[in-house]
């Protein structure tokens, strides 16, 4: 039945029962259905930049549930905390970085772009502390570590090395703890638990793939720019994987021309020794052929005229005596030969997982690993013999 238009009881009309409603009171939303009548239920940040500042909102209880410096700073905790309009300001630091960290918390989920993006989200999570995505950009680098950007992640790790350790009896709980299931497992290795322990094991892995490839590395513009903390670091590995140790030797003699450069020395062979200082003495020079070393004496004087003669005596077969303690410790480890395989990485992903690895190079890597056990059995024994001798 249809009824007249303005039929109602003041009219004449019959009283009509309204339907009672379904659903709840509407409130103000924006085009995405984000309910802003609720203040508890968001947060604002205020970005500030050069020449525009942006906002990003995100769930407040994502926030405060993943205890990182936002948080401590929508509590009160940060007294350095500034406050615009309601929206909490966050500087220097890249919008859409800060947006996807933002996302993170509150889904858990990050998609990278490339490894240089997982360094920058490595850089926020730091910053912000917010361990749980330290740790997941540190795995996903090590998953996608190659010969292209091991470099550019081993010297964005230096930023790490000034990150606060743990306490000292945290880590004593938690290594007695790790070593106690360890031993309950037949002495399976022990893994990364904390952020600072995962930054120190892909450091390790950085080195460890840099061992494998050594002229592949090498051979890279930006190994010239390294920092002489960087260099030292790479060039005192006893493990490189050269063909020759002339790999090495031109390597240091063009690093040292660049930092001759960069502060303005004279190109001078004294001011080059100078900048490499010690590292000078890092090619194995007496595992070098005659030929070899000959060759290269005179193009790249790392050495000076006594060692020089010194090393080339005895590639000759000459009779050296008389040496001093030094000179005897030098010629030891210029004779010191590299190991045939580079050592395992630590197991972090698929990528570093031993099985990854050729057998060959497991093998070696656990006669090495037992021979220093073997070495260090030896050393308590003779310490333990020596104190009860002391004290008989």
């Amino acid at each position: 039945m249809v009824r007249p238009f303005n039929t109602s009881v003041e009219n004449g009309g019959d009283q009509v029962a309204m339907p009672r409603p379904t659903a709840p009171p509407l409130v103000q939303i924006n085009q995405e259905g984000d309910d802003f009548s609720n203040p508890d239920i968001y947060v604002d940040f205020l970005i500030l930049g050069n020449k525009e500042n942006y906002s990003v909102r995100a769930e407040k209880k994502a926030v405060l549930d993943s205890n990182t410096q936002l948080a401590h700073m929508i509590n009160g905790a940060v007294s350095s905390t500034t406050i615009v309009d309601g929206k909490y300001v966050v500087r220097d630091v890249d919008k859409d970085n800060f947006e996807i960290f933002i996302r993170y918390l509150e889904t858990k989920f990050i998609k990278f772009h490339t490894a240089s993006h997982m360094l920058q989200m490595l850089e926020i999570a730091s910053r912000f502390q917010c361990r749980q995505l330290e740790i997941h950009c540190v795995k996903e680098l090590d998953l996608n570590l190659t010969i292209d950007h091991v470099l550019e992640v081993f010297r964005a790790l230096w930023y790490y090395n000034s990150i606060t350790p743990v306490k000292a009896a945290a880590a004593e709980q938690q290594k007695k703890k790790r070593r106690s299931t360890s031993s309950r497992k037949n002495d399976k290795p022990e893994t990364p638990v904390t952020p600072e322990e995962y930054f120190a094991a892909l450091l390790n892995n950085c080195l460890q793939l840099i061992d494998m490839h050594t002229e592949d590395v090498f051979a890279q513009e930006v190994m010239f720019a390294l920092r002489f903390e960087e260099l030292e670091m790479i060039a005192k590995r006893g493990a490189l994987q050269m063909s020759s140790e002339m790999v090495l030797l031109d390597l240091l003699a063009n690093w040292s021309r660049e930092e001759c450069l960069r502060k303005n020395l004279e190109l001078s062979v004294e001011n080059r020794r100078r900048v490499l200082g010690a590292l000078c003495y890092a090619p194995r020079y007496l595992t070098m052929t005659r030929k070899e070393f000959e060759g290269a004496k005179d193009r790249i004087e790392l050495l000076d005229p006594a060692e020089s003669k010194l090393v080339g005596d005895i590639l000759n077969g000459r009779k050296v005596t008389n040496l001093t303690p030094e000179q005897q410790t030098m010629v030891a480890n210029f004779k010191e030969q590299r190991p045939q395989f580079a050592p395992m990485p630590i197991h972090l992903t698929a990528r570093s997982n031993p099985k990854n690895y050729p057998k060959k190079m497991r093998k070696a890597a656990e006669e090495a690993e037992g021979e220093k056990r073997n070495c260090c059995e030896r050393l308590i024994l003779t310490c333990v013999s020596i104190f009860a001798c002391i004290f008989d």
